[in-house]
């Protein structure tokens, strides 16, 4: 189980403050497991991290490929998008 610190490590300031409030209400830190794939070279290649709290499931993998590759971005239409604020939510940060 990741401790308070290192879940919230590098989090969002609004999402941390978040994170604390349930912390504080659970009187206990936040139920939350990762797991971590590493390459040969010692890269993480996958990360997942899993929430199951109280019938609340969350899990979110991250795949990293293609390292020191040059990254092609296509940047979305503005009417394609959502504002930061939009996307908050359990794990986000």
């Amino acid at each position: 189980m990741l401790d308070h610190g290192t879940l919230t490590l590098r989090m969002a300031q609004a999402v941390r403050k978040k994170t604390d409030q349930a912390r504080d209400m659970l009187g206990s830190d936040l139920p939350v497991f990762a797991d971590v794939w590493v390459d040969g070279q010692g890269r993480i290649a996958q990360a997942r991290t899993m929430l199951n709290m109280s019938g609340l499931r969350v899990t979110v993998t991250t795949n990293l490929s293609d390292f020191g590759k040059s990254v092609r971005v296509k940047v979305p239409k503005a009417e394609d998008t959502l504002p930061l604020t939009a996307a908050t939510g359990v794990l986000n940060g």
